[in-house]
């Protein structure tokens, strides 16, 4: 029988591993986003301790902007994309630039690559207000050679989109900021409960579509939407060994299947993390989170004082926190040797009733069962929310 927690907490037991008060201090906002750098030991060694401590973007009606985004033309560029072509390259220069993106939704595919520091905003603290929307999809058709993917990752030789080249908004450098801004994909928007996928896609493969795709370092997100479904936000590196900070506080981040997933290290602060049950068929038992964090990176992802909420139509106890991503190992192939071993911590944060409370962890992708020795998941100072549904904001 499961350890009942204290009043007011989750069920406690095996198939859910809990930190100790003392554990705990070592898994906080701060010790996760203190060093980042190349992996080259097997307990984090090569890293470089920066103490990076990301502040409050500020009120973004005070930004002064270089460049400005309108689709009617009354802005410097009409396109996102053009906007940030127009920031210098970062070997050229350490100077921040200001995009403000005027209210309207600006359906393109949008790459930041080696820019100077840019911060992206909207000036209204509603972040409905801008959307920058795809349709990108893994299975989606292409000409290969001809056609390319997001800019960040072309995938040029693919006769498919792929996953990365799915991606809305692709982020490949440091320092990037975005406030007050929605980052859409939408191309699994007419699938209910597994009927009428696009071509190229089913619910066994090819339905990934991605929102928001990180890899760079020291990227803030404040007060921003990452919408979609299956893989909305996907937090890469450049190689295993790298380790690279992405921080989103007061946001909303929504999807069914692995969600928010990758070998990032991913901070999630005081965050909304909404399931949306739509897509799936009735009867679906699937994960939100999936990290593929490298075995010797001490920290992958982070959801602290955060919220687990689902559309009404969700199963009480039928979705699972998270599951490890075995990146490119095969089902069965898995071994104590695999150099994957996703590292993931949930603490201080409100679970929905949607949540698997007596097993909230899944098997992994290459489907190894989950075990409190074989997996570096755990929870601390959850609390169960009573209410089952909650809308998006």
């Amino acid at each position: 029988m499961a350890q009942v927690a204290a009043a007011g907490r989750m069920p406690l037991g095996a198939a859910r591993p809990q930190l100790t008060e003392t554990q705990a201090l070592q898994y906080t906002v701060t010790n996760y986003l203190a060093q980042a750098g190349q992996l080259t030991g097997p307990q984090g060694q090569g890293l470089v301790a920066d103490g990076w401590a990301p502040a409050a973007l500020g009120d973004a009606s005070a930004f002064e902007s270089h460049f400005v985004v309108a689709a009617d033309g009354s802005g410097s560029h009409r396109t996102v994309q053009a906007a940030v072509d127009a920031v210098p390259a970062r070997s050229a220069t350490d100077r921040r630039y200001y995009i403000e993106v005027r209210p309207g939704t600006y359906r393109e595919t949008v790459c930041v690559l080696g820019k100077a520091p840019v911060t992206l905003y909207g000036a209204s603290p509603d972040a409905h207000a801008v959307a920058i929307v795809g349709s990108n999809y893994n299975g989606k058709a292409k000409t290969p050679h001809a056609v390319i993917a997001n800019a960040c990752h072309p995938h040029l030789a693919g006769a498919t989109y792929g996953t990365s080249g799915s991606a809305t908004f692709a982020v490949y450098s440091d320092a990037f900021h975005a406030k007050n801004v929605s980052f859409v994909n939408d191309a699994m928007q007419g699938v209910v409960h597994g009927m009428g996928y696009p071509p190229g896609a089913s619910g066994a493969s090819g339905a990934q579509a991605v929102a928001l795709m990180t890899q760079g370092d020291q990227l803030v997100f404040e007060n921003v939407r990452v919408i979609g479904h299956q893989d909305s936000l996907y937090v890469k590196t450049a190689t295993l060994g790298t380790v690279a900070r992405a921080y989103f506080r007061d946001s909303h981040i929504q999807g069914d299947v692995d969600f928010v997933f990758g070998r990032g290290l991913l901070v999630l602060d005081r965050c909304t993390l909404h399931f949306t049950s739509a897509r799936l068929p009735i009867g679906s038992a699937p994960s939100m989170l999936a990290p593929s964090t490298a075995t010797h990176s001490p920290y992958g992802i982070l959801i602290h004082a955060s919220r687990f909420t689902a559309d009404a139509q969700t199963p009480q106890s039928s979705v699972h926190l998270g599951r490890a991503w075995d990146e490119g190992i095969p089902s069965g192939a898995y071994t104590s040797q695999s150099a994957i071993n996703g590292q993931l911590v949930v603490r201080d944060s409100h679970l929905g009733a949607h949540v698997h409370q007596p097993a909230p962890w899944g098997a992994s992708t290459s489907a190894r069962p989950f075990s409190s020795a074989g997996n570096r998941f755990a929870e601390f100072n959850n609390t169960p929310m009573h209410l089952f549904a909650s809308t998006d904001p």
